[in-house]
């Protein structure tokens, strides 16, 4: 009885061990993108309007402790938004009823890496832990191919705003919770903002007389990232 004992006591003493030694963790996540600000806005009457919805993101997370509870981390990131056809349509049969409008779109595509700092602070039995983080470094993005096309009278013309891709600088502030699920397996959920301002160089926009032009468009990126994923734990 007491060599059982003594066994039970070993078994729930290495448990334990093993959900309090943590230094880390690599992981994976995925959910919403919700954009805000300027990205958000479909005011055709605001040069830097986004005109994008919500869409989705993809992580792939490491972060290791330099300590009890503050370490570092890195992320790389995939985020695509589609656009708004439908306010866009809407705006333009208000400013023009005669015409038949068209819109086609592709998704704006965000992807990009960020490292930083975080801190990591056990919630009661310590199998649950508050985690913070702030983050800075480069997003790659790829504006959206974006044709408007128009009927009146039998007549037709088009214009095409051409996919270009940028490179900016960015930064990230979020906050989640970690809950290990076992001696190598968690479960994370991070609530975050990801800001950064693009320059889109040599924009080009083609139309059906066959004509072109190009400018910079400078577009602001504002994005509120829900994410749920699994990590193995460090």
């Amino acid at each position: 009885m007491k060599k059982t004992t003594t066994i039970l006591l070993l078994i729930l003493l290495l448990t334990n061990y093993s959900f309090s030694q943590d230094k880390g963790y690599v992981a994976i996540s995925l959910g919403p993108s919700i954009p805000i600000g300027d990205f958000a806005s479909t005011n055709l009457n605001n040069s830097s309007s986004g005109l994008a919805k919500t869409g989705a993101i993809f992580d792939i997370t490491f972060a290791y402790k330099l300590g009890t509870n503050m370490g570092l981390t890195a992320m790389l990131r995939g985020q695509s938004n589609p656009v708004d056809n439908q306010s866009l349509l809407d705006q333009l049969n208000r400013e023009d009823p005669t015409i038949s409008w068209r819109v086609d779109s592709k998704n704006w595509g965000i992807g990009g890496f960020m490292f930083g700092g975080y801190g990591s602070f056990p919630i009661a039995t310590g199998k649950t832990s508050f985690e913070g983080r702030a983050m800075i470094g480069f997003l790659s993005a790829s504006s959206p191919d974006l044709t408007l096309s128009g009927t009146q009278n039998g007549i037709s013309a088009w214009a095409k705003l051409n996919s270009t891709t940028s490179t900016s600088f960015a930064y990230l502030i979020g906050a989640g919770f970690k809950f290990n699920v076992g001696a190598k397996i968690c479960l994370l959920t991070n609530l975050d903002f990801m800001g950064s301002s693009a320059e889109f160089k040599n924009a080009r926009t083609t139309n059906s007389a066959g004509t072109f032009s190009e400018e910079t468009i400078t577009q602001k990126f504002g994005t509120i990232n829900f994410g749920i994923g699994i990590g193995l734990r460090l």
